[in-house]
């Protein structure tokens, strides 16, 4: 009995869990960089949220439910982005493989900004940046794809 268990609940994650944006790990990342100013009271929440099992859980609910529901019905409930994997391969090919010609950045407000790439083969491509406190995010037609640390360097 054990065996058809397990074997069916690997089966159901190899067949229902899809690439996406794991919105709700993602979230609780947030949270813990939002809720402490060290590197020792992120790390303290970072290991008390897996010994509360906060992040398996998170990571197993994106797995099966959430990046499920983002490739099947084309957008995230969580962060409403549409899905990662429906981005052309053409689009995410021409993000590294050729020579930028041209990189200039407006500021929109106190918080946003665009980043915009020219690249020598004529192609451009356009990147939103969105700072939240001391971290920041970077996406791409509204697919969020990097997430970082604001450096007072």
């Amino acid at each position: 009995m054990k065996i058809k268990t397990i074997s069916g609940l690997l089966a159901a994650m190899m067949f229902s869990g899809c690439m996406g944006h794991n919105a709700l790990t993602q979230k609780v990342v947030k949270w813990n960089l939002e809720t402490a100013e060290s590197r020792w009271g992120r790390e303290g929440i970072f290991v008390g949220l897996w010994i509360t099992l906060v992040y398996p859980i998170c990571a197993f609910l994106d797995l099966l439910v959430f990046n499920s529901i983002e490739f099947w019905s084309g957008e995230n409930n969580l962060n409403g982005k549409s899905p990662v994997v429906d981005m052309p391969k053409e689009e995410v090919q021409k993000l590294g493989l050729h020579q930028v010609d041209r990189a200039r950045v407006e500021r929109l407000t106190d918080t946003s900004a665009n980043l915009y790439i020219d690249f020598e083969n004529g192609d451009s491509a356009t990147f939103d940046v969105i700072r939240t406190g001391s971290s920041y995010a970077v996406s791409y037609r509204g697919v969020e794809f990097y997430q970082g640390k604001v450096s007072d360097s």
